[in-house]
């Protein structure tokens, strides 16, 4: 868990490196909002999430999600599948298959299940179309690629998300009531 110590050093590290930069310290609701955001890092998880920032931005955080895109770019490079191999990967698993009978279909879905969940939704969303596409039909393919990617992006930002804690909970969800970030 982040210590507010280590916290501190490392808004002071963003705040050399980005002259001007207007993070008040001295404010405390801001300091604790921003806290409650990275609370479940390491200190050393924190530490490098500073420094792969200053390292690869010429402008200063404007946001939390500045800085947690950094961990979302992570957890997005280490994908199991990239897009471009996707669509591939489900013509190569439709034809061991057999087709889209309903046998067929089964097992498509069944062997899907190891590979990044991005990828099933893609396919369920594209099924039909992925049922009547040639293998020269760019049309579909293009905009299956794009889907994944997209989907892909989204799961990262979500394992992120539930790693920082930032996720709701289930009562505060059903309550359609937004999370807040800090306790009140």
């Amino acid at each position: 868990m982040l210590t507010l110590q280590s916290f501190m050093t490392g808004i002071e590290i963003l705040k050399k490196c980005y002259i001007g930069w207007q993070f008040d310290t001295t404010d405390e609701m801001q300091v604790k909002v921003w806290y409650a955001a990275f609370k479940n890092l390491t200190d050393e998880q924190f530490k490098n999430l500073v420094k792969d920032y200053y390292t690869h931005n010429r402008q200063p955080p404007k946001c939390v999600g500045d800085l947690k895109d950094i961990l979302v770019d992570k957890f997005y490079a280490t994908a199991k599948i990239p897009p471009e191999k996707a669509l591939n990967t489900v013509r190569d698993i439709v034809s061991e298959c057999g087709g889209w009978d309903y046998g067929g279909k089964k097992e498509i879905y069944k062997r899907l299940q190891s590979f990044p969940a991005a990828l099933l939704e893609t396919v369920k969303e594209f099924e039909s179309s992925l049922m009547n596409m040639s293998a020269n039909d760019p049309y579909t393919a293009s905009r299956f690629r794009e889907a994944y990617a997209v989907r892909l992006r989204v799961s990262a930002s979500r394992e992120v998300d539930k790693r920082l804690g930032l996720i709701a909970s289930e009562p505060t969800k059903a309550l359609g009531a937004a999370a807040l970030p800090y306790e009140t």
